[in-house]
C-alpha cells in the first residue's frame, strides 16, 4: 500500500512539475511574440520591405514565432 501511495505521490509531483513547465514556456512564448510585434512595428515600411515583410504580416509572424517556441520547448513533455 505504501508503494502505491509513493507512486501516486510521484505521479502528482511529476504532473505538477510538467504542468508548471508548460505554463512557464507558454508565458515566455507570449512575451517573445509581443517583443517581435513591438520590434517589427518600430521598423519603417522600407526596412520591412528589405526584410521581405509587409506590415500586415507582423502579427502572423509573431504568432508563428510563439508557436515555434512552444513546440521546440515542449517536445517530448506534453
Amino acid at each position: 500500500m505504501t508503494h502505491m501511495i509513493m507512486t501516486a505521490s510521484n505521479w502528482i509531483n511529476d504532473g505538477l512539475f510538467s504542468w508548471f513547465r508548460v505554463l512557464r514556456v507558454r508565458a515566455q512564448a507570449r512575451v517573445a511574440a509581443r517583443n517581435t510585434v513591438n520590434e517589427l512595428s518600430r521598423l519603417t515600411d522600407r526596412e520591412l520591405n528589405d526584410l521581405g515583410i509587409s506590415r500586415g504580416q507582423i502579427r502572423h509572424l509573431a504568432n508563428k514565432h510563439r508557436q515555434d517556441i512552444i513546440n521546440d520547448n515542449l517536445k517530448g513533455w506534453v
